[in-house]
């Protein structure tokens, strides 16, 4: 997509005007920062996408404003013991949909887990960018997103996904938050 000057123009100055909100008061109190920078780079994701960028391209900040808002930057923490950074919670988010996609398929009886997690991975490739080590098989990915869910190792956001879709018959669980990472 291609955008006029005059566009271009106006686009800047709709982001100038949001950065100059969010950064219109100082304060050294964590949580104002978080958001104001996180204001800050949604409003140029937005602006980027606008002007006809790359979505992948825009989209990357989207995710460095979740993470400052999550408290979870990946590249900041130290790695865990084994060497891996952890994912981010965007990430899960996604991989939430992918795997409750999957549990789509095999409740309507039409595909075992196997089977539709590979007609998943045929159909859907641009998953692969969801996983962690590109030489891993997607299908197989999508099997230990998966698991993972399962076993209640997610964090908030995508546990109470996860549980709202398992146990639709129990809604408490998912209005409920649970304590942990």
């Amino acid at each position: 997509m291609t955008i006029s000057s005059v566009a271009a123009i106006a686009n800047l100055i709709v982001l100038e005007t949001k950065l100059l909100r969010a950064f219109k008061t100082e304060s050294s109190n964590p949580d104002a920062m978080q958001l104001r920078y996180s204001v800050a780079l949604r409003a140029t994701a937005n602006c980027l996408m606008r002007v006809g960028i790359e979505e992948e391209i825009a989209h990357k900040f989207i995710e460095l404003a979740s993470a400052i808002k999550e408290g979870s930057i990946p590249f900041l923490r130290s790695p865990k013991a084994s060497g891996r950074t952890y994912d981010s919670q965007v990430i899960w988010n996604y991989r939430c949909y992918v795997v409750i996609g999957l549990e789509c398929i095999v409740r309507s009886g039409k595909m075992k887990l196997q089977e539709a997690a590979r007609y998943i991975a045929k159909e859907y490739p641009v998953f692969n960018r969801l996983k962690r080590n590109p030489s891993h098989s997607l299908a197989t990915s999508i099997i230990s997103w998966r698991r993972y869910f399962d076993e209640g190792r997610a964090t908030n956001t995508c546990e109470r996904a996860w549980r709202c879709f398992i146990s639709p018959a129990t809604p408490p669980k998912c209005s409920s938050a649970r304590s942990g990472p």
